[in-house]
């Protein structure tokens, strides 16, 4: 199902071609906001079109990353590394069906650029993978950062790459600094130290850069 909020005449065809793929598709617009739901979503995550159709993608599926962080959200690190126009690698989500059942996702994005250059869709294509995630336990997020071909991310220390997960699940800086019994001063020089090693001006920044990497 197509929202009926406005979708460029370009955009709608592509649409409607993949209303009844095999593959479980929705649609995001620019505003985090689900534009389409095809019926091999439905099958899969057990919402109809009517009651996705409309909703962010934080208060419909809830998406946790392997550690159980919540990835989906109001700033959503995809949708920012789509507006500077960067691809977005494969990534696993753990994405909560109609039952309140979580169900480990792969998903793929595909960017469905728009006329106007600050409009945009993106086609969250979803497949099942609960055989790897169970076989294959994620690596640490330290040992990411170390095998990254990024020199930025091999900079970051133990604790930075945790306080980066917690940036990546939302906690403010009160919030790290009770969960890691550190004052808050501390905590924040180490966001502080985070943006200066990876070269960038916002938390937000940082986040979409940590998941641009799989490093949260």
């Amino acid at each position: 199902m197509i929202s009926p909020s406005p979708i460029p005449t370009e955009v709608t065809p592509l649409l409607a071609s993949l209303a009844l793929s095999p593959d479980a598709v929705f649609v995001t617009s620019r505003h985090n906001r689900i534009v389409f739901w095809n019926r091999s979503a439905e099958r899969l995550l057990g919402y109809s079109a009517e009651e996705a159709t409309g909703l962010s993608c934080a208060e419909l599926l809830m998406g946790c990353d392997v550690h159980g962080n919540r990835y989906c959200g109001e700033s959503c690190s995809v949708s920012q590394i789509a507006a500077r126009h960067e691809s977005v690698l494969n990534f696993f989500l753990s994405l909560r069906a109609r039952d309140g059942r979580p169900v480990e996702m792969e998903v793929s994005l595909i960017h469905l650029a728009a006329p106007s250059p600050d409009l945009f869709f993106l086609a969250h294509v979803l497949r099942p993978h609960a055989a790897a995630t169970a076989e294959l336990p994620p690596r640490p997020a330290i040992q990411v950062a170390r095998e990254s071909q990024d020199a930025r991310a091999r900079k970051l220390t133990v604790r930075e790459v945790e306080i980066l997960g917690m940036l990546a699940a939302g906690h403010t800086t009160p919030e790290m600094a009770a969960r890691l019994h550190i004052s808050r001063l501390t905590a924040r020089n180490h966001v502080q130290n985070i943006l200066d090693k990876l070269e960038v001006h916002s938390k937000s920044e940082a986040v979409a850069f940590a998941f641009q990497k799989q490093l949260v």
